[in-house]
């Protein structure tokens, strides 16, 4: 072939050569790694960040965690690249953390298989392959790890730019020169560093700190009462970060964030170039944004505890703001509620002063006499002589007038046997009279009070109450909140009254039984009233409640007419009880007062009576509940723990 001369001059020229120059010739197209100007450049943006900031969100990442999980998920995407040209054999990350850096070395054994290469003869538009032989080549990589927010969850993604080869071994001794070797195997390495680096900026290492599920706020987790109705304009408070700051130091990473409740535009500004950085000049530069940073920190959360493998601090301040707009809209809670029946069942007493016994006295009735008048006509009319020149004359007839006197004398002795019954009628009711006004007398001297009937009924009620509360005030350490309310009851009262007769009651009370139904409407304002009421943190459970306790909503009305005036201005009710005639009284709240002061009836039943209705309305306590966040490190779940610290509430996930 034509190119044998040519290949037979390039083989000829080839020189067994070591591993050695080799690696150093492939060493040279991977210049080693310095980090301190990345550093240096970070704490700079930082530092930026940090002047005028107002951090509502401290997240801190202990270097356990990253310990435990990127070396990890660094082997794991570097053995799975799926490369023809390469195979990885094995690799074993490790990961520092220091001065806002995040580094990262790998000791790595990689195959590169045999297959054939194809190289390009010089000074000829040719060329030839070579059979190349498996090449085991073992050394280490160097890069970084960057730190980024998105949302409520921190991404770590790692590159490798630096790579060191330490041995290369080959099945069969090579016989091409290491500059030739190091062009073949060094564009492979690069290549794979490419493909690796891809495959972490596809996946990187995510860790959910969820303080975006905090202030998301339930109306009906606030209000458990089954009873009550809750009516209210749904809203949701949203955060957007508007900028935050990180710091990485050896112990871990730590975050602040500060929110703004618009979507923020976003920041076009570009880091200045710099110049290349000293040792000496990321430690001071570091010193100086590490101190600002602590600084910043101590005045919005609590100290990072080394206990806590993740926490994420929420400012209490920005928890307000948050319910306070989450809240700022009206809510109206309806509840039903019921009157308790009040039954009674009392004598009706008086005093014994009250009772006239003459009063006890019957009328005398007797039917009048009724007899036969006897006073009929007995002259009839008759003609004297020769009519024509007859006189018409009149003349009593015997008969008629001897029948009108035995009338007369029939009658007379009617009239006076009815006189004779009258009188001992008269006589035996005066007896009576007299028996009765003695019995009563004695009734009256030896009882102090007398019992007249039995005054019996019932009320009860039922209705709703309308609680607005219109403004919700949290302070900035959530320990007090000032509520503006008003509310209003809508009710209606049911009386069933009986009077029913005892003893002389049926003289001195009502003849007979008399009932009464009764309804009536009750409607009440109350008006807007300002509250100032504690917060309390409670534990249920894994969850933490913020308490609070609203005061009852207090209310007194009264109806018109009442229950006990409608029975008492009761037309029928002065037909069938004579009582009303010894109340005798022509104001009306006397004269219920004198009824009432003859039962002895509990103080609430009097007011029920009296259309009076006091009492209290609301709901036992409003509670908002924040559970636990759940971290999540590439999925793998860690509940944490809630604290309700002086400055922040606290969700940390600690060390077992």
């Amino acid at each position: 072939m034509k190119y044998t001369k040519y290949l037979s001059i390039f083989v000829a020229a080839i020189v067994f050569t070591s591993c050695k120059p080799l690696k150093t010739a492939i060493n040279n197209q991977f210049p080693p790694l310095s980090t301190i100007d990345q550093q240096y450049a970070s704490i700079e943006r930082n530092l930026v960040e940090i002047s005028d900031f107002e951090p509502h969100v401290g997240i801190n990442i202990n270097k356990d965690i990253i310990l435990k999980y990127l070396p990890i998920e660094i082997k794991n995407e570097a053995e799975s690249i799926d490369d023809e040209n390469i195979i990885i054999q094995n690799i074993e990350p490790k990961v520092y953390l220091d001065k806002q850096g995040i580094l990262i070395e790998a000791d790595f054994s990689i195959l590169i298989p045999k297959n054939d290469v194809e190289i390009k003869i010089l000074n000829e538009n040719a060329k030839i392959k070579i059979p190349k032989e498996s090449i085991e080549i073992k050394g280490y990589l160097k890069g970084l790890t960057a730190v980024s927010t998105k949302s409520d969850s921190l991404y770590l993604r790692s590159a490798l730019n630096s790579l060191k080869v330490e041995s290369i071994k080959f099945t069969k001794k090579p016989k091409l020169p290491k500059e030739t070797l190091a062009k073949l195997i060094s564009p492979i390495l690069k290549k794979y560093i490419e493909n690796l680096n891809g495959a972490f900026l596809k996946k990187p290492t995510v860790i959910y700190t969820g303080w975006g599920e905090t202030y998301k706020v339930s109306l009906k987790k606030m209000f458990k009462d089954p009873n009550i109705e809750v009516i209210a304009d749904s809203l949701t408070a949203t955060r957007f970060i508007k900028k935050s700051c990180i710091r990485i130091k050896s112990d871990g990473i730590s975050v602040m964030i500060q929110l703004m409740k618009d979507k923020p535009i976003m920041d076009t500004l570009t880091t200045a170039a710099i110049t290349q950085k000293t040792n000496p000049e990321l430690t001071k530069i570091f010193n100086a944004f590490n101190e600002k940073y602590d600084s910043t920190w101590i005045s919005i959360f609590e100290p990072i505890d080394i206990k806590h493998l993740a926490v994420t601090n929420i400012s209490k301040s920005e928890i307000s703001n948050i319910l306070n707009e989450t809240l700022s809209k009206q809510i109206i809670l309806k509840q039903n509620f019921i009157i308790p029946e009040a039954t009674f069942n009392e004598k009706l007493e008086v005093e014994k002063a009250d009772i006239d016994c003459q009063k006890v006295r019957t009328d005398f009735n007797y039917p009048n006499f009724n007899g036969d008048s006897c006073d009929w006509d007995c002259m009839h009319t008759i003609k004297v002589g020769i009519c024509p020149f007859c006189k018409k004359v009149k003349l009593e007839d015997p008969a008629c007038a001897a029948s009108r006197i035995v009338c007369r004398i029939r009658v007379e002795a009617e009239r006076i046997a009815w006189q004779t019954a009258r009188e001992t009628a008269r006589i035996a009711r005066q007896v009576e009279n007299e028996a009765k006004v003695g019995a009563c007398n004695i009734w009256r001297e030896t009882t102090g009070i007398l019992a007249l009937g039995r005054f019996k009924g019932n009320i009860s009620g039922s209705g709703n109450a309308t609680i607005n509360l219109t403004s919700f005030n949290f302070n900035s350490d959530l320990s007090e909140i000032t509520l503006k309310y008003s509310g209003g009851v809508d009710a209606k009262l049911k009386a069933n009254l009986e009077l029913k007769p005892i003893d002389l009651g049926n003289i001195f009370f009502c003849y007979t039984n008399y009932d009464k139904n009764i309804s009536s409407n009750i409607n009440v304002d109350v008006p807007e009233t300002t509250s100032k009421i504690s917060i309390t943190p409670r534990q249920e459970g894994e969850n933490l409640l913020l308490n609070i306790k609203v005061d009852k909503v207090r209310y007194h009305a009264s109806i018109n007419p009442s229950p006990l005036h409608s029975l008492l201005l009761d037309p029928e009710f002065h037909l069938k009880c004579p009582i009303s005639k010894l109340l005798n009284l022509g104001v009306t709240g006397a004269y219920t007062s004198r009824f009432l002061g003859m039962v002895k009836l509990a103080p609430e039943q009097e007011l029920l009576l009296l259309g009076k209705v006091s009492g209290s309305y609301g709901i036992d306590a409003i509670e908002i509940p924040f559970k636990p966040i759940t971290f999540k490190i590439n999925g793998e779940k860690k509940k944490s723990l809630i604290f309700w610290n002086n400055k922040s509430f606290q969700f940390a996930y600690l060390k077992p």
